[in-house]
Parts: C-alpha cells; structure tokens; sequence
C-alpha cells in the first residue's frame, strides 16, 4: 500500500510540476484565439489558443496581503502572469503567482522565497474551479524536500480587501534524504496556515 502511495504522488507531482512556468518562451502566436479564463471545456493543444483574463477578474487579487494563525504572521504577494505558455496544457494563458515570507512573534524569518523570480514562483495558480468558483493555485517547495499542496483562495467581502485561505497538503512522503526525515510531524516544517482570512495591505 505504501509503495502505491509513492508512485500515485511521484505521478501526482511530475505532472503538476510540467505545468508550471518555464520560464519567458518566444511567442509563435502573435494572433492567438483567445479564451476567457472561466473556459471549462476542453482546448486544443498547439493551435495558438489563449485562456485570457478577458473579464479583468485576476488583478483583484493582485497586492500583499497579510493573515497570522500559530503564532505566525504571513506576508503573501499574489501577481497576475499573462500570456504565458503552458508546456503540459499546450496554450497560453493569464494566471497568478505568489511569493510569501512567515515570521514568528518574534520577528524571526521562518520561510521567505520572495526573492525569487516569477518563474520559479513555489506557488502559481491552475483557474477558477467551476464547481465553487474559487481561485486554485499550486504549491510546490523544492526547498522543503518538495512539499506539494493545493490553495483555493475567494474574495468573502464586497470590497474585496479580505480573503480566505484554504491550503491543503498533499500526503507527506518524506524520503530518507530530506532533511526532517524521521521528526515527529509537530517538527517538520509548516510554512502555510490551512485556514486563514487574509487581509489585503
């Protein structure tokens, strides 16, 4: 049983991590057809389409927005990508990123990857999700031995100056190299609150 837990997330996680941004690739489509975001059939691979914020919807988020939980505090910068290919998808399409840092009560800096460049964003966003009209992104920490999850984010005012933060951890297989390997869970790394409402700074 735990063998077949570790191919389904070794799957699990090649296919996710072939979706994320590469990187700037040369523009072959100067013409593209061009798709709202909230597009839930299927689209054909390498015929120039273009899954577009047309209805504007992503720079809402667009901002820094702070939540604390466990005696934390969170800093999270989400930004919206446009045009950008999608090598697994085989199109082009807007999404956000988002580059966070956590402190303790202290001060201390516990994680903080906001010097990366957006292409090596650990977390980047997948769409709306049809059924309840959430914002999905992705979460993949390579300095974490790879750590993986899923984040759905929504607006829960009008104003939309405050939003909840759903994260959800992937099952953690840690492999004897990783650095936490055989601590207790209360000592592995937790660098993002499960549930939190975020307010935009």
């Amino acid at each position: 049983m735990k063998n077949l837990l570790i191919i389904l997330s070794a799957l699990i996680f090649s296919n996710v991590s072939a979706q994320r941004d590469h990187g700037p690739v040369t523009d072959t489509c100067p013409s593209p057809n061009e798709v709202p975001l909230r597009t839930f059939t299927e689209i054909p691979e390498d015929a120039c389409y273009y899954l577009k914020d047309t209805n504007n919807e992503l720079p809402a988020y667009e901002g820094t927005w702070k939540g604390t939980w466990n005696n934390r505090t969170i800093l999270i910068t989400f930004k919206k990508v446009t045009k950008n290919y999608n090598t697994t998808l085989k199109y082009f399409k807007d999404y956000l990123i988002a580059k966070f840092i956590v402190k303790d009560n202290n001060g201390t800096v516990l994680f903080d990857n906001t010097n990366l460049v957006d292409y090596n964003a650990k977390i980047y966003g997948s769409g709306f999700r049809k059924i309840d009209n959430k914002y999905s992104l992705i979460y993949i920490d390579p300095d974490l031995c790879d750590i993986t999850g899923s984040v759905r984010i929504n607006f829960t005012d009008a104003s939309k100056t405050k939003l909840e933060w759903k994260y959800f951890q992937d099952p953690d297989l840690v492999e004897t190299s990783c650095f936490y390997h055989g601590l207790p869970e209360s000592q592995r790394p937790d660098p993002l609150p499960k549930n939190v409402v975020l307010i935009k700074q």
